[in-house]
Parts: structure tokens; sequence; C-alpha cells
């Protein structure tokens, strides 16, 4: 059986999984009771996506194995992939338990906490690993990424700076390095150096962007040729980034842009856009392809100058917006009219930091709404507090949205698209902001260089929004006074 497992391993390590799985049942189905196979299996089956079958696999191994503590740490990174972080850190720390110097455990346990909000402890779990190994890959990330959250970015930068340089050559590994390293520089406003960095969002693990058919541009001159450029993540990223068509146009390419469904209408009013297309439907005929969050580095902008639009750059119809505000004018009177939207997608790994609970604006609701009238702009997934408007039925598209944002006088958001389609019509938008907020909001700044209309409100700490809602209460009080 040594050697069947030693061929399955080296199936393993050369990327062939699958083909591991196959050996590692034929021995089991012989030795049930073989832990050392039941662990590599759960290995193998995470590489595979199989997370049930991996920490099934794992656990019977730990059973029949307690005293190993890579077992038990390995069992934690399935169970933390599963998104079980309680059941992750208790086995993390069963793994150091058994051996106090395990650097995979103590790196991976610095990780879960991280991920539970418990800074302080992660940060010393992850550079007790370091003091283990000094080149440990997981622990220069993990607490690169944690001290980013912190807005320790001299010193993120510089450790994941050394673990782009342990993980060269490893493209999944590599891609998170590096990926964590763009987001530090991005943060600290150094995008000369960010920008080409942001291209390994490619590379990273559980995120498959999908590409085109034909061949990418690279950035060279592309007048005279049609350039599909494709939208590839959220559709806020898209909102924020068509910004960047129009200088691509300028330098004289025709402009297709496929996107999705529910951005058609919208983005075909953004400025170079030849043509709008769905991602979901045919692609019409184009000479080379471009991912729309690749444009900045494709176009080699540098300074926070370049990211500044010099207006509104996507388009409401005017129509939609004189009859939404007739419908906002007979129900408000001469209340100012103010949007609300409280939470993004639950599907969004953050997004349990990034949404509040809507109760927590019913305070603000009641004390200003004889002043102003306040509009949901949250559409479904969550209760709407009382005494808002809520039209949000009547949104089919964000062309619909927008013409609703743009009747408003002001919009308060938490960071989710509603903020970057305010910003990008050039509307005041007001910015609930988590205190780890993304590197687009950049560190220590109230303002934006995305957006000049765009006021942000942090956190102070991790999941208060108490703090944050006073001082826009103190701010909304003034400026309806105004």
């Amino acid at each position: 059986m040594t050697e069947a497992l030693s061929a399955a391993y080296d199936h393993h390590t050369a990327g062939r999984p699958d083909a591991a799985v196959v050996i590692y049942d034929r021995v089991l189905a012989v030795e049930p009771e073989n832990h050392a196979a039941l662990h590599l299996l759960g290995l193998a089956l995470v590489q595979l996506g199989d997370l049930d079958g991996a920490t099934q696999a794992m656990a019977r191994a730990v059973a029949l194995c307690p005293g190993n503590a890579s077992y038990h740490s390995n069992l934690g990174a399935a169970l933390k992939a599963q998104g079980r972080l309680d059941r992750a850190e208790e086995t993390y720390r069963q793994a150091l338990a058994i051996d106090p110097d395990h650097a995979d455990a103590q790196a991976n346990l610095g990780g879960v906490l991280h991920a539970r909000g418990r800074m302080a402890a992660a940060v010393a779990s992850l550079e007790r690993a370091l003091a283990l190994a000094p080149d440990h890959a997981v622990a220069l990330i993990n607490l690169g990424v944690a001290l980013t959250d912190r807005g320790q970015l001299p010193r993120a930068i510089d450790l994941l700076r050394r673990a782009v340089a342990v993980t060269e050559g490893g493209e999944e590994r590599g891609g998170e390095a590096r990926w964590n390293l763009a987001v530090a520089l991005l943060m600290a406003g150094d995008y000369a150096a960010g920008w080409p960095q942001f291209e390994a969002r490619r590379h990273r693990a559980g995120l498959a962007l999908s590409r085109p058919p034909g061949t990418e541009w690279d950035g060279n001159d592309p007048a005279g040729l049609t350039l599909l450029v494709h939208t590839e993540q959220g559709r806020g990223d898209s909102l924020q980034f068509a910004r960047f068509i129009a200088p691509l146009a300028a330098r004289g390419a025709r402009v297709v842009l496929a996107c999705q469904p529910e951005l058609v209408r919208l983005m075909a009013t953004a400025p170079g856009v030849a043509a709008a297309v769905s991602t979901a439907d045919p692609l019409p005929p184009y000479d080379a392809y471009c991912p729309l969050l690749s444009l900045p580095a494709r176009l080699g902008l540098a300074t926070a100058a370049d990211l500044a639009p010099t207006g509104p750059y996507i388009s409401a119809d005017p129509a939609a917006v004189a009859a939404f505000r007739k419908r906002l004018d007979a129900v408000a009177g001469s209340r100012r009219q103010v949007g609300l939207c409280w939470a993004g997608s639950a599907a969004n790994p953050v997004d349990a930091r990034r949404s509040l609970n809507s109760a927590l604006l019913a305070p603000l609701v009641a004390r200003f709404g004889d002043a102003a009238c306040f509009v949901s702009l949250q559409k479904g997934g969550t209760a709407v507090p009382p005494g808002l408007v809520d039209w949000t039925a009547d949104l089919g598209d964000y062309a619909d949205t927008a013409a609703l944002v743009a009747a408003l006088d002001l919009v308060i958001t938490v960071d989710t698209s509603i903020a970057h389609l305010a910003g990008a019509l050039g509307r005041p938008v007001w910015l609930l902001n988590r205190s780890d907020g993304c590197w687009r909001w950049l560190k220590g700044r109230a303002d934006s260089p995305w957006y000049p209309g765009l006021v942000q409100f942090r956190q102070e700490d991790m999941g208060d929004w108490r703090p944050a809602l006073s001082r826009v209460a103190t701010r909304l009080g003034g400026w309806l006074a105004s």
C-alpha cells in the first residue's frame, strides 16, 4: 500500500487530484482504517472542491490518529473553506495543543481569528507563526492582510512583497500573495505599483474569471480595433471602472462593452461605449478583448488624478427622472429627498461586515422625517424600516434605479453598487463604511478620489455602526437646515 499511496501522492502534487482520489479509494477499499490514505484523500478532495467529502475523510483520519497535529490542522483548513469558522478554530487549537510549534496551524489559526473579527489575537497568532517559520507563505499573506485591514500599510506591503517572493512560480498561492499586495498598494494610493499587481486577481483561488474567445488586448495601440471590454465581478466594480472606457475610446478603439444584463441599458450611456451587450447573449465580432478591471493597467494609469472623473460618466433617462421627480414631489412636498441603502448581496464574503441592520436607521428616519422624505433604494432581502417610500418593485434594472437616484437630493448607503451608481451619476453620496473598508476607499480619508461628491462615515470599531450613524445624523441635521 505504501507504493500505491506514493503514486497517488505524485498525482496529487502534479495537479491531478482526480487520479489521486481513484488510488486512495482503492487503498481504502482494502484498508478502510488507513488514516494516511484518509488524510491524503481529504486533501485531494479539497483541491477538487468537494469540501463535504474532504471534511468527512479527514475527520475519520483524526479519529483514527488523534495525536497527529497535521491531520487536525488540515481538517481545520477544510472547515474554514466551508465557512465553519468556530469548528476550524477549535480544530487548529487542538493541533497546537499537540504541537505548539506547528507553524501551519498557527498561521491558519491567525487567518480564522481575523475572519472572526478578533484582530489583536489574529496578529499575535500570525506573529508567532512567523517566529516559527519566517518564510511561511500563509503566515506572511495572512499577517499582511490583517495589517492592511488595520491600516498598517508599510509593514503590510513589506510582508506581502516577501510572500510574493517565497511563492514565486506557484500560481494559486502566488496569485493570492500578489492579489493581496495589490490591495495594500492600492489602499495606500500607490497606483503605479498597484495596478500591475491587480492583474493577479485572475489567479486567486475560488475566483474563476471567464475569458471570451480570441486574443486579449495587451495595451498596444488600439486605434482602428474593435475591443470587447467585459465585466468580470460585481455590479459595483462595473460601474466604478466604466470611467476608463472613454480614455480607451479616445485612443481610437471602438469599444463594445459586455456587461451584466441588468446594467446593459445604463452602461450604453457611458462615454466611449459604442455598444453595450449582455454577457448572457452571443457576443458580436471583435478584434481583441480586455477585462474591464484590467483597463487601468493596460492604459498605464499611475496617479489618483487618473481616476477622477471630470463629471458624471453615466446618464439616467431624462423622461424617467422627470417621472420620478413628479412622484417624489407628490409625497415629499417641500421636504428634501434622501435615498437609503443598508445592505449588499449576502453572497459577498464581507457582506456581514459591510451591511447593517435596517432597524439601526429607524431613529434617523424618525428624527428627520419632518424635514426629509426617505426613499428606499434597497432591492430585496431585508425589511424596509417604517417611514420610507418604497418603489423598488418598479425598478427593473439599473437604468430604472439610476432614474430614481438622479431624482434624489442625497444618497446614504453602505459599500455596495448603489454607492457607485450615485457617484457615477454625480449625485451627493454619503458612504457608511466598515472599519476594514475596501481598498478603493483608501485609509484615513473622508473623501474619495473616485467620486468628488462622496463623503465617508467609517466605523471606528468593527461591527459598531452607532458612532458612524451619529456623525451622519449630525451632518444630516446641518444639511437639512442649510
